[in-house]
């Protein structure tokens, strides 16, 4: 009675075979554009030629650094498809605005100028992408559909077991519930229901509409003027309760209100309508045919473990420590997975 959940998983691990496993027992969903980004934007590193590779071997190193974490029985690697964030910009023409593509993301002094830093995420994102290749996890990026949607989509819908949503993106509370849990790369946390009201004060399956009142600022979307995280569960106090708030009941409630911000809310409802539809991850917004089509890689077989592969493009790309000991490293993280994945070639 002792052991917290966390120890009996390490228990059953110790002593289940990879082959007593099922593939989708539990499944680690990386956000790859996000955890992508944050590696290239914080890791300067260059090979022995002098050419910029953190972003690639900072993503590898986070990548197997979460696997350690969640020890996972299956890895789904997801990026936005081309023209995935058309929907939402036609909805909100400025959704994302702020993220000028001509604006420096990197906090060192390895590129003469914005274009080449571009030119070099570019390079590296696409050596990055056959690295993958050669590891015995999934790769998906569905055309017309953001990764947030693809993510949630599979995770809500596609699994029915344990999942790990791994981004520092905080629309992914939204789906965190007994099964499914975020875990933050930034925060080094998992988010499970008690950490997120722990966190931001709401329950998880409250979280949406705590958003769409808040608005998101590194998305270019705006929220109610003036409201806070810590006025805004004595405005709507239903947001701690047990029951899941829609937004019609919080523009009622609000209507009936006598503080000058429940006037504010019912007076922002276009623009909270507006949140909801670009924000809501629970009822992605995705035709029948796409939803097939991803159902359809998530059944597919899993890509095997490409060990002399891996390892020759590694010492070609000359990245000498960056991760030390190749051949162990990919002992340690992916044969495993690999076991596994085999499993869906049978």
């Amino acid at each position: 009675k002792s052991f917290i959940m966390g120890d009996i998983f390490s228990l059953l691990d110790n002593v289940q075979k990879p082959g007593d496993l099922g593939v989708n027992n539990r499944v680690l969903i990386v956000d790859g554009l996000n955890l992508y980004l944050r590696a290239f934007a914080v890791n300067g590193a260059l090979n022995d030629n002098g050419v910029p590779v953190g972003g690639l071997t900072g993503f590898l190193r986070s990548l197997a650094y979460a696997i350690r974490e969640v020890n996972p029985t299956r890895v789904i690697v997801v990026y936005d498809g081309q023209g995935g964030s058309q929907r939402r910009r036609k909805i909100l023409p400025n959704y994302k605005a702020n993220r000028t593509p001509g604006k420096r993301i990197t906090r060192w002094d390895a590129f003469k100028d914005a274009r080449a830093e571009k030119d070099a995420m570019k390079i590296q994102f696409s050596r990055l992408i056959e690295y993958l290749d050669f590891l015995p996890i999934n790769v998906i990026s569905i055309d017309r559909i953001e990764a947030d949607d693809t993510i949630a989509y599979i995770a809500h819908t596609l699994l029915d077991e344990d999942v790990t949503i791994l981004s520092a993106d905080q629309d992914f509370l939204q789906l965190v519930d007994e099964r499914i849990t975020v875990w933050s790369p930034t925060k080094k946390k998992f988010y499970t229901p008690r950490m997120v009201e722990a966190d931001y004060g709401v329950p998880a399956h409250n979280f949406l509409m705590y958003k769409v009142l808040m608005g998101d600022k590194s998305d270019n979307i705006e929220g109610v003027k003036g409201l806070g995280p810590k006025k805004l569960p004595k405005i709507v106090p239903d947001l701690l309760t047990q029951t899941t708030l829609d937004l019609d009941f919080i523009l009622e409630h609000a209507g009936k209100g006598e503080e000058p911000m429940h006037k504010k809310i019912s007076e922002s409802e276009t623009q909270l309508r507006l949140n909801e539809e670009l924000m809501d991850l629970k009822n992605p917004p995705i035709s029948g045919e796409l939803k097939l089509q991803i159902a359809r890689l998530i059944e597919a077989p899993i890509n095997l473990l490409s060990r002399n592969d891996f390892i020759m493009m590694y010492s070609d790309d000359q990245l000498g420590n960056a991760i030390k000991a190749p051949d162990l490293w990919l002992r340690e993280h992916f044969v495993k997975l690999n076991t596994l994945a085999k499993q869906t070639h049978e």
